[in-house]
């Protein structure tokens, strides 16, 4: 009797990655569980086909990433919307905490921008997940639900350009809506598809720190970013650096520690809005606008735009900043 004759389609993706791969009846393998699955493979596609544009890779497909493969409980089945060719590139995993501070926003926002030669790979979770993957030029999306859900729902703008311009995945049947044990388990993921972690700001129960501890059981490094000692959101990323994770000291240190070379004058290159909304800045802090709701206020631009750019200003040594107020330095 053929394996799917005896479980329906439902019951065969609700199983968990163990049972599926040691699903076997008497003289059935792994091996032949494969062939019939390929063989209705067009059959389960057509019963998914109200989500438009959605794709199915297996174990056992070409597409499905050596890195992912090589964990000890890989998904065996990956639902996902836009590019899977992404899944080949050079990936590096951003996380961090939901309650991001300017800070860690700020910090976070350079690293992504730093890392434009590599696909960015986070849960589109709030903060420092969803912060990394707007300002990423290449992003992964692992999902902790249904690749049909939108969660949390403030990001659908952001799930609407990753599908258009990225990759969305997740091991769960469409629908599956997500519970407290569906995020940290889909953290292997995340881990798992990236050769490095790095980790922005994260409390001291952070999910950030689950990603984290997965990416050291597979062997893969961990980067973190030191915080200020007095803040909440600092202790899980001093206490990895504590215990042996790589400090991120610098951008250009990042860059070394990632292999990114020959990219100065790449990096220093502005294009015409960039030099166009620091004189902006400049000119509002000017005239007293000189706090970051005013400029919020008045530029009407992405925050995590406004904070970057302040950075870069203030790294350039043309603005300073003291107790949430700006000043220009002549």
């Amino acid at each position: 009797m053929k394996i799917l004759d005896i479980i329906t389609l439902k019951e065969v993706y609700k199983k968990s990655n163990k049972e599926l791969l040691e699903y076997t009846e008497t003289g059935t393998s792994p091996t032949l569980f494969k062939e019939e699955f390929e063989e209705n493979k067009r059959k389960i596609v057509q019963s998914l086909n109200k989500i438009k544009d959605l794709g199915i890779i297996t174990y056992w497909d070409e597409e499905y990433p050596d890195l992912l493969k090589n964990i000890n409980d890989p998904p065996v089945i990956l639902y996902y919307l836009g590019d899977p060719s992404l899944l080949k590139s050079k990936t590096v995993s951003i996380v961090g905490t939901r309650k991001a501070t300017d800070y860690g926003k700020s910090i976070c926002i350079e690293i992504a921008k730093t890392l434009s030669s590599y696909t960015i790979v986070s849960g589109m979770a709030y903060g420092i997940d969803s912060i990394a993957q707007r300002n990423a030029k290449k992003t992964i999306a692992v999902l902790g639900n249904g690749i049909d859900i939108i969660y949390p729902k403030s990001n659908e703008s952001l799930y609407n350009k990753i599908k258009e311009e990225g990759l969305i995945i997740s091991e769960y049947f469409p629908g599956t809506r997500a519970t407290k044990y569906t995020f940290p388990y889909r953290n292997r993921i995340i881990a798992a598809l990236s050769e490095k972690t790095i980790v922005v700001e994260a409390a001291k129960k952070s999910g950030s720190l689950i990603t984290a501890r997965y990416a050291l059981d597979y062997g893969r490094e961990v980067l973190a970013v030191p915080g200020d000692i007095t803040r909440l959101n600092s202790y899980g990323t001093n206490y990895l650096i504590y215990s042996g994770a790589t400090p991120i000291i610098s951008l250009q240190h990042l860059k070394e520690l990632v292999g990114i070379s020959n990219l100065e004058e790449e990096s220093s290159s502005q294009s015409i809005e960039e030099m166009a909304l620091k004189e902006k800045i400049l000119t509002l802090i000017n005239q007293g606008k000189n706090n970051l709701d005013s400029l919020c206020e008045n530029l009407k631009e992405d925050v995590s735009s406004i904070l970057s750019t302040i950075m870069q200003l203030e790294i350039d040594g043309k603005l300073s900043q003291e107790n949430g107020t700006y000043f220009t330095i002549n």
